[in-house]
């Protein structure tokens, strides 16, 4: 699926290179030898898009995401989390072996990361705690840096599909 979106990406930047410019474009980024524009326009059909794809305008990241985060002191953490179109969340954890007692819910809000928008931020009540949202399922990041744990684990969560 990544290779067929990777090639649509790249088949629409060629054929949009191969276009004329439109007389209603204004001039961004230019530099003398530069000559990129954008246009300005939007139609009543087509509103303003941000340039190109994210996870957040080309994948349907909404709906639930369950799996077994490692756990060091216990049989494993079983974890869901939903994540909602209006960018609210629910969070449960279960902490597998350990009696009764020991699952946790949280809600919040979260929010795609604007340095890299295929990661996405749960808030304080989520500790702040980052996810990569891929392609029917998430991957928990560093929460520091958002960057994949370096780590033989299994840190991902699948989403259910209906």
């Amino acid at each position: 699926m990544k290779k067929i979106i990777f090639i649509l990406s790249l088949t629409t930047l060629a054929l949009s290179a191969c276009t004329k410019p439109n007389n209603d474009t204004q001039q961004t980024n230019k530099a003398p030898e530069t000559t990129a524009t954008q246009t300005t326009e939007t139609t009543a059909t087509q509103p303003a898009m941000p340039m190109g794809d994210t996870a957040e305008t080309s994948l349907d990241w909404a709906g639930e995401y369950t799996g077994i985060f490692p756990c060091a002191d216990c049989e494993g953490i079983e974890t869901e989390l939903e994540l909602k179109a209006d960018k609210t969340y629910e969070l449960t954890e279960e902490y597998l072996g350990k009696g009764k007692g020991n699952e946790f819910k949280v809600k919040g809000t979260f929010s795609f990361d604007q340095n890299n928008p295929s990661v996405i931020s749960l808030d304080k009540a989520g500790e702040n705690r980052k996810f990569f949202v891929g392609e029917n399922f998430v991957e928990a990041r560093e929460m520091d840096t958002g960057k994949a744990i370096d780590s033989k684990l299994n840190y991902k969560l699948q989403k259910k599909l209906n």
